[in-house]
């Protein structure tokens, strides 16, 4: 005797459905974390907080001999909200998520890269220090940011195909 079923588990306009309501759910979850931690990004604290971070990293400790710690934290803060703000518009406007994704991309590339590059991690795997384990997170967010570039360019390219088969069709 072989068991059905209930149609949801088999309807694939629910599994879409869900697909969708995960993929805004990634899209806010974005937007919020990296909006946060870009307006924290204002503070004393995180300032002194990344200080370790960007002056042991090959790609941003440049910027402490051109700038001073605050500068660097606020500069970096102003790309992360102005990220979080391409993201949530792409919801809208596919080309602003375009943008805001590939920033998002390189931020959590370079934050990635400390845990190779800070002093301040025990490089032993499987184990972190507490600060590794802070930015082991930041794989999800990538993969988010990834989805959230992947999702407004392919709509970008519908949409050019929308618009060049109406065209054809006049």
């Amino acid at each position: 005797m072989t068991a059905t079923l209930p149609a949801i588990v088999t309807s694939t306009d629910a599994a879409r459905k869900v697909e969708r309501i995960g993929f805004a759910i990634a899209r806010i979850g974005l937007v919020v974390t990296i909006g946060w931690i870009g307006a924290m990004k204002f503070t004393v604290a995180e300032a002194q907080g990344i200080e370790s971070l960007i002056s042991n990293s090959p790609i941003m400790s440049w910027l402490l001999d051109v700038f001073d710690l605050r500068s660097v934290s606020s500069g970096i803060g102003v790309i992360e909200v102005v990220t979080a703000v391409l993201i949530a518009f792409g919801a809208w406007r596919p080309i602003l998520g375009v943008v805001g994704g590939l920033l998002a991309i390189g931020t959590f590339l370079t934050t990635l890269s400390f845990l190779v590059t800070s002093t301040t991690y025990e490089h032993t795997l499987p184990f972190f220090s507490p600060g590794g384990s802070f930015i082991i997170k930041d794989v999800v967010l990538l993969g988010a940011a990834v989805l959230i570039f992947a999702r407004s360019w392919a709509s970008i390219i519908d949409d050019r195909a929308v618009q060049e088969r109406a065209v054809q069709d006049r």
